[in-house]
This record gives C-alpha cells, sequence and structure tokens, in this order.
C-alpha cells in the first residue's frame, strides 16, 4: 500500500496532510517528504513534525526548489509533497559534513545499511557538499543496490529514524531492503548538436582537441547549426559519454541515431536521449581562445567523447515520456505501488512556458498512482549496475512495484 500528497501549504497545513497519509496507511514502513520555499528554509521543524506525526516511521526530508505529485507541480511558492509506502525496511543515514573523504564514507553507509543484499539507496546530497567524484565507486559499497537521487535546493536533507532520531549531512539517504528494487531510468532535457568526438588533449580541465579538431572549432561548427535565435540565447551544454568500445567479433550491435556510432542497447537505467548513448550534461564554464580550448572540468578526460547541445523543451517532453513508456513496459508482470519523479529546477515551467507539464506526462502513464517528487539542484542518475552519475537538466523516474 502506498498513498501520496501535495499542497500549497505551511506548517499547519502540513501536519493535517501527513495525519491525513499516516490514517491512510497504517502498516506504513518508510516516506519521503519534499518541501519548498518557505518549509524547505524550516526542514529541521518538519523533520519534528514527521517524527511525532509519523511515530516510529523512518522518512527522509529533502529541501527542494520545487515539489511535485501525480495531481501538479508546486513551483515558486511554499509547499510540499510525499509518499508513503508500507513493505520493506527502511533505514536512514547520513554522511558528515566536511567529511576529509565523503566518498569512502558514502560507501561505508551503504555497506552498512544495504550490503551485498538487493537494496535500494536513494542520495540526496547538498549543493557544494559533493562533487561527481564522490558518487564514483558506489557500487563497492553496495553491490547488489539500485541508486539514484537528487541534489536539494539549499540546506540539508534530514533523515528521521525509527526511533526518532535526526539524521544531517553532505549526503542523506534511505537504504531499502526486502522491497523489490525499483526500475529506474533518467533523461537529460537536451538536443543533441553534434556527433561525439574522443577527447585528444587536456590540460587543467581545458578540452584542447577532439576528433582531430580544436574544442573550440568544434563548439562553432556544433552552434553553426542553431541559426538567428528570435529570442532567448539557448542554454548550450557539453555532453559527455563514456569513451567508444571496440564491438566484439561478429557483432555490429546496435548504432546511436544522431552520431551513426555503435552503442550499447537502450535499457533502463540510462541516461539517455536519442538513440542508445549514454551521456551526461556539463556546463561550458569558459574558453581560451589563445589555445582555442574550452574549460569543463575534471571529467572532461582523454578518451572520453564529446558533443554539444541545447536545452529544449520539446527533447525534453519526448524523453520523458519514452523513459516512462519503457519502465511502464518494463514492468508488465507486476503491480505498480507508487513512484518518485526527480526533475532539475532548470525543466519545470521555465523550460515549457506552461505549468504541470511533466506532472501530466507523469498521469497520462501511470494514472492515478502514488508519486512523489521534487525540483532539484542536480541528479543522480543510473548509469551502469552499481553506478551512478552526476546529472544535470534530467528527470530521473523510479517506479517501485510488486510482483502480482
Amino acid at each position: 500500500m502506498a498513498r501520496s500528497f501535495s499542497a500549497t501549504c505551511g506548517p499547519d497545513g502540513l501536519v493535517h496532510h501527513l495525519a491525513d497519509l499516516r490514517s491512510a496507511v497504517p502498516s506504513a514502513s518508510g516516506g519521503v517528504v519534499f518541501v519548498s520555499g518557505q518549509l524547505a528554509q524550516r526542514a529541521s521543524s518538519v523533520a519534528e513534525l514527521i517524527r511525532s506525526t509519523w511515530r516510529g516511521v523512518p522518512a527522509c526530508v529533502v529541501p527542494a526548489a520545487g515539489v511535485l505529485s501525480e495531481r501538479g507541480e508546486i513551483e515558486g511558492d511554499t509547499g510540499a509533497s510525499g509518499v508513503l509506502w508500507s513493505g520493506g525496511r527502511v533505514t536512514p543515514f547520513a554522511v558528515p559534513e566536511r567529511a576529509e573523504d565523503p566518498g569512502r564514507l558514502l560507501r561505508e553507509a551503504l555497506a552498512h545499511t544495504a550490503g551485498s543484499r538487493a537494496a535500494t539507496a536513494i542520495l540526496f546530497a547538498r549543493p557544494g557538499a559533493s562533487a561527481p567524484g564522490m558518487l564514483e565507486g558506489l557500487g563497492a559499497g553496495a553491490p547488489g543496490a539500485c541508486l539514484f537521487g537528487a541534489g536539494t535546493a539549499s540546506g540539508a536533507a534530514i533523515g528521521v529514524t525509527s526511533q526518532g532520531e535526526l539524521l544531517e549531512g553532505a549526503v542523506t539517504g534511505l537504504a531499502i531492503t526486502g522491497l523489490a528494487p525499483p526500475l529506474v531510468d533518467a533523461s537529460p532535457a537536451a538536443r543533441l548538436l553534434s556527433a561525439f568526438h574522443p577527447v585528444e588533449e587536456v590540460s587543467g580541465g581545458v578540452v584542447l582537441r577532439a576528433g582531430g579538431r580544436s574544442a573550440l572549432d568544434l563548439l562553432s561548427a556544433a552552434t553553426a547549426t542553431l541559426g538567428e535565435q528570435a529570442s532567448a540565447q539557448p542554454l548550450v551544454l557539453a555532453a559527455l559519454a563514456e569513451p567508444q568500445r571496440a564491438p566484439e567479433a561478429g557483432a555490429a550491435g546496435p548504432r546511436d541515431d544522431a552520431t551513426g556510432e555503435p552503442g550499447a542497447a537502450g535499457s533502463v537505467g540510462s541516461v539517455d536521449s536519442v538513440g542508445s548513448v549514454r551521456y551526461v550534461l556539463r556546463p561550458i564554464r569558459g574558453i581560451d581562445p589563445s589555445r582555442r580550448g574550452l574549460l569543463l572540468g575534471d571529467e572532461a578526460r582523454p578518451g572520453v567523447r564529446i558533443a554539444f547541445a541545447v536545452r529544449d523543451a520539446a527533447a525534453a517532453r519526448a524523453g520523458l515520456e519514452g523513459i516512462a513508456r519503457q519502465v511502464s513496459r518494463n514492468a508488465l508482470g507486476s503491480a505498480p505501488r507508487f513512484a518518485l519523479y526527480l526533475s532539475c529546477a532548470g525543466r519545470g515551467q521555465g523550460l515549457y512556458g506552461a505549468p504541470d507539464v511533466e506532472a501530466r506526462i507523469l498521469r497520462q502513464r501511470f494514472a492515478d498512482l502514488p508519486i512523489a517528487g521534487m525540483h532539484s539542484s542536480f541528479e543522480i542518475a543510473p548509469w551502469a549496475p552499481g553506478e551512478v552519475r552526476l546529472a544535470l537538466y534530467t528527470g530521473v523516474l523510479a517506479l517501485f512495484r510488486a510482483p502480482s
């Protein structure tokens, strides 16, 4: 059993929604509450409300830029959404602030709460307290875990244990065991402008050459396809993909729709907007005209493939429709229970020019399935078994279900 809620409300109204949800799920085993506006600024007070109203139920309070449910999205206002479910064992955990090696502590927390069992770990990281490298190697701590999550809007998420202890840190999360891992997929709000090219030369985070040309020349060629923009200047981003792997002998393999290059077969758990090339988006932090280079950071290593993309509403809509359809297909033969949807704050009404676009897509696909989610500062998206990547302008959908 699971129930969700969403409302524009303050603390007094939130208490009633929490109580109603608790009454609707009397045997609750865990929950997540996303809060925005003034409630996000008072996340510790919300955690106190949950501790008293959901007494004995482990949960997590997540400050968000906006919140959403199957009913709609709340942006630019004080509000809350959440889901409460029964089944499985839920264990909150937190990685302390200002830890010398947060990546190691996060792996240890996952090993302690999930171990080698089939488990789910939902991670909520505070902006500025996490970096892409912190997420590397998480599968070593919990090789059987399904991992995903997002960045909070400002402050830290707060875990509430079944004993009423409050946990807060650079990364706060929930480990879920005894419940089937969810089907998880992700899609960026981007349209590719170019093919992918292997990075050949990098200096201090500045990509100098890729695909036999200077990085700046590649960017200029890609953006030339945009033409004259009648309105706002489009946001151009770098798309980074794994190095090209040589196909096995005799295996042609699928090819990417945008580049014509061989790629891994599309599947749940990829960060993918077209065809089968998995990539993450990164900002172009600066230009080095003298060396014809682009400042992208440490992730743009030699061998990594680079393309350029533009934030695009039509691509975002099609991408979400695609992953919702794929997740729904993969859930055939099971009974969907609830879903979490973590969407970048750079999507929403600011991208589409209209409210509730993504909530409507989810409702059309999943009808009245309980859904709760947030508008996040970044996303922690599935990449491969036991691996995640920090993503931008991405929507992450996780469907929890029970065998039927």
